[in-house]
């Protein structure tokens, strides 16, 4: 199964708690958001990110079979928010009987999903959080390429944190990845904080670095790569 972002992920996006504009300069910059925003789902890059990915690895749809109650889908939500990412799928996948894909899934039950992803304040006390705080070795960032192609041709998503400290800070996924003659790797992005959307990353074999394409809250631009919600053993 290949990803798609507009069958495989939500049919909405993560809300950032600031406004990001574009300056004079060309630099983006960011301010408070006005008091009449509507923004309502914010900080929840690394619960969407990690969902998405606990759905496509644990979950199967299927449209044929009839709906259940709220309370029954906030059942089986919650067991698959529930398994740890580097565990094995279940033998038989969790079923969401009604619905196509999570796309679909996720405009009838968007307050569901969202109140049951998670809190957002403990993804801020992950521990593995603060090394982007450190400097990056570009032999690391070599082999964190390397480990994301491995584990994108076992057919798994690739959860990574992107940094660029102290500017950026976010949680996306890589699900495939193309090649180039000079030994560059553009690798496809999911962005929480765009749904529907493909991005790109790409990793620069010349310098040994990661870049991500331009967004509407960073310019392009050199980004450090962290694989997260690995095993504690990985």
């Amino acid at each position: 199964m290949v990803f798609d972002p507009r069958k495989d992920a939500y049919s909405f996006s993560n809300d950032t708690v600031r406004e990001y504009i574009t300056d004079a300069r060309g630099e983006i910059v960011a301010r408070p958001r006005p008091k009449d925003d509507n923004a309502r789902f914010t900080h929840s890059c690394f619960l969407m990110s990690r969902s998405v990915a606990q759905f496509y690895k644990f979950a199967v749809f299927d449209p044929k079979a009839p709906k259940v109650s709220n309370e029954e889908y906030r059942r089986r939500i919650r067991k698959i928010f529930g398994r740890s990412l580097w565990r094995r799928p279940p033998n038989p996948k969790i079923v969401i009987p009604g619905y196509a894909n999570l796309w679909e899934f996720s405009k009838d039950y968007k307050a569901l999903l969202q109140d049951n992803m998670g809190s957002w304040r403990l993804t801020y006390l992950r521990v593995g959080n603060y090394r982007m705080g450190f400097p990056f070795p570009r032999c690391g960032q070599e082999l964190a390429m390397k480990r994301l192609i491995r584990g994108i041709d076992r057919g798994d998503l690739q959860v990574v944190y992107l940094a660029r400290f102290p500017k950026m800070n976010h949680c996306v996924i890589l699900f495939d990845y193309c090649r180039f003659p000079n030994g560059d790797v553009e690798f496809k992005m999911y962005d929480p904080n765009y749904h529907g959307e493909t991005g790109w990353v790409r990793y620069h074999a010349n310098g040994r670095y990661f870049e991500i394409q331009p967004r509407w809250y960073f310019n392009r631009g050199r980004v450090n790569l962290m694989r997260v919600y690995l095993s504690p053993f990985h």
